[in-house]
């Protein structure tokens, strides 16, 4: 078997747990505790290494939910200030009177126009539905937009000629 001084010093005297002492032996952590009962001091240990083992516990968990709080703070900080500086960014943006130019407007609804070379302007179509008030019904154009305008309408299209070739080979 094993020597009962010899766990009773590695226990008591150099503070090691059950487990460790059989490690170190070479038998069970049950054979150890069986041992260890047969001494009255090993109920105080126990409870004194219970003791321990709780405050030491206490303390670690303290220094995790402390530590969990530190970085979810942080993070919150860190949304905030940048829905802050969104914020101000709208604010900015926001405050600003812009108006769209003519230009810009037709350049947007392009599909809604068609260019007359006579007149050399672009008029709007009411096939697609009545004029919104804010759109010009006609503008003059310089040929460098006119020529943007062109290709972007032709790409158009190009794009809806293909569509329909391509519905119709694969029927």
């Amino acid at each position: 078997m094993c020597d009962k001084n010899k766990v009773y010093a590695l226990y008591f005297l150099e503070k090691m747990t059950c487990t460790e002492i059989a490690r170190e032996i070479g038998i069970t952590k049950q054979a150890v505790s069986k041992i260890l009962k047969q001494f009255p001091e090993y109920a105080e240990e126990k409870e004194r290494k219970k003791q321990e083992n709780k405050v030491r516990h206490n303390k670690e968990t303290g220094e995790y939910v402390k530590q969990k709080r530190m970085k979810e703070r942080e993070e919150e900080e860190g949304l905030i200030a940048g829905m802050m500086e969104l914020q101000r960014q709208n604010a900015v943006s926001m405050s600003k009177k812009r108006t769209l130019s003519d230009d810009a407007l037709v350049k947007s609804c392009i599909n809604h126009y068609k260019y007359e070379p006579k007149n050399e302007r672009i008029v709007f179509v009411e096939d697609f539905g009545r004029k919104p008030a804010d759109l010009p019904k006609a503008i003059k154009v310089h040929r460098q937009i006119l020529n943007g305008s062109y290709e972007y309408l032709q790409d158009i299209e190009d794009e809806k000629w293909m569509s329909i070739t391509e519905k119709r080979a694969l029927k």
